[in-house]
């Protein structure tokens, strides 16, 4: 080798290995910024509440504000897309749901993103949704609801948070089960939803948990059924799908997880981990999210997270494979 070449060589080096000292001493200092906190939806819907209950405390325990971003559209794609273009250093993070994370790119593969390019980190916990009508609406339970859409196919209408999402799975997957036709209006976020159904713009609401439990107590509105089998005290005596002559033994549930982008260090992900489980273990935060419809979770670590993550992907993929884009 000349010396010419083993000169470009030996300067290639040392500029390699700067970006390499540089990149350790960025990842050893994380955060060194500001975090950006992406949520999916609306401001006011369940993600955004969870988001926003968890942010302050996160960001004292990182030494950095965690700043929360709403990205709404496309059933929660167009969060995930800006995460999975985001550098992977830590500093933008997902609020992230079964809907956006999962479902969508299995029903519409044109978000041109997959499940395998987000990185969970931590379960926050799970929660069911619910059927909502107006108080005046005429059936009080989902089988009366069902035998309304019988009569009269396609004449009811249902919201959701969008196409693919968890609630319109959910939905579809109702109608399936029990062969009515319900018509589907897709919506931006849940708080718009339960917006139009109290105004009177749509006849059904398929919304989580946190997005209803405070109107329940000035009866503003109605909850036809819960998709889990267990009655949940947020929303007193809200009958559960188990309760149901036609729905008996459908169970499904969302759920919160924190993702990164899928190239993010390990040890920034660890962490993030133990900084968010310290701050669901917090007696106020448990109190919080607990009036609000939420399961709280066991504490999970990285690996555990990202194994809840597959099954989930697993599960869903036949029920979701059956959902075509509208």
């Amino acid at each position: 080798m000349n010396s010419d070449r083993r000169g470009a060589v030996s300067a290639g080096a040392a500029v390699a290995l700067g970006l390499m000292a540089r990149g350790a001493r960025a990842q050893g200092s994380w955060p060194n910024r500001p975090l950006t906190l992406i949520v999916p939806y609306t401001a006011g819907g369940a993600s955004d509440y969870g988001a926003r209950l968890l942010a302050p405390e996160l960001g004292r325990r990182l030494g950095q504000q965690v700043i929360i971003e709403n990205i709404a559209g496309a059933g929660g794609a167009l969060g995930v897309q800006k995460l999975v273009r985001a550098a992977p250093d830590g500093h933008t993070l997902l609020y992230g749901s079964l809907s956006e994370a999962v479902l969508v790119p299995i029903v519409n593969p044109a978000v041109q993103y997959k499940s395998q390019d987000l990185l969970p980190v931590a379960l926050v916990g799970k929660t069911p949704v619910a059927f909502v009508a107006r108080p005046d609406f005429g059936a009080n339970n989902m089988d009366e609801m069902l035998a309304m859409a019988r009569k009269a196919p396609g004449r009811l209408t249902y919201g959701s948070p969008g196409i693919g999402t968890f609630q319109h799975v959910m939905a579809e997957t109702v109608k399936a089960t029990t062969g009515t036709f319900i018509t589907h209006i897709p919506y931006r976020g849940g708080q718009n939803i339960v917006t139009d159904v109290l105004a009177g713009q749509i006849d059904l609401g398929v919304t989580s948990a946190p997005n209803i439990a405070p109107l329940l107590a000035s009866a503003r509105i109605k909850v036809l059924g819960v998709s889990s089998r267990e009655r949940i005290p947020a929303l007193g005596q809200a009958p559960s799908f188990g309760e149901s002559a036609g729905l008996k033994g459908l169970d499904l549930q969302t759920w919160g997880i924190f993702f990164l982008p899928q190239s993010t260090p390990a040890s920034i992900a660890e962490r993030l981990n133990r900084s968010i489980n310290e701050v669901l273990e917090m007696p106020a935060i448990r109190s919080a999210r607990s009036k609000a419809g939420s399961e709280l979770a066991q504490a999970l670590t990285p690996d555990q997270t990202l194994a809840f993550y597959k099954a989930e992907q697993a599960r869903y993929l036949p029920i979701a494979g059956r959902i075509k884009a509208e």
